[in-house]
């Protein structure tokens, strides 16, 4: 009988890793849309192996903001990330993880 517990569960949590992409895809989509006055902190690349990238390099953006005190990242694209300087103020328009406007 413990064993088909312990093998349930297995079950349940591979298949509850697999949603958790399309978990919080829906919860970035349905957040509350946020604004605040924002600071650009830090800006940094990520560097992660991947056989599909052609270097084996896969690379993710991370754009960091001082909100009211506190900090949140974001992931952008390498074209925004680009565009942002550090300890550049201004109103910062979001959606759970997403950046939707900076100005």
């Amino acid at each position: 009988m413990p064993e088909n517990i312990l093998e349930i569960l297995g079950v349940s949590l591979v298949m509850l890793l697999g949603f958790l992409p399309f978990i919080k895809m829906a919860v970035n989509r349905f957040a509350p849309v946020k604004t605040s006055k924002a600071v650009a902190v830090d800006k940094t690349v990520i560097q992660r192996f991947s056989k599909y990238a052609g270097d084996g390099k896969a690379r993710e953006y991370v754009i960091v903001f001082s909100l009211e005190g506190k900090k949140k990242s974001f992931s952008v694209s390498q074209f925004s990330y680009n565009g942002y300087k550090i300890n550049e103020k201004g109103t910062l328009t979001y959606q759970g993880n997403r950046i939707i406007s900076f100005k």
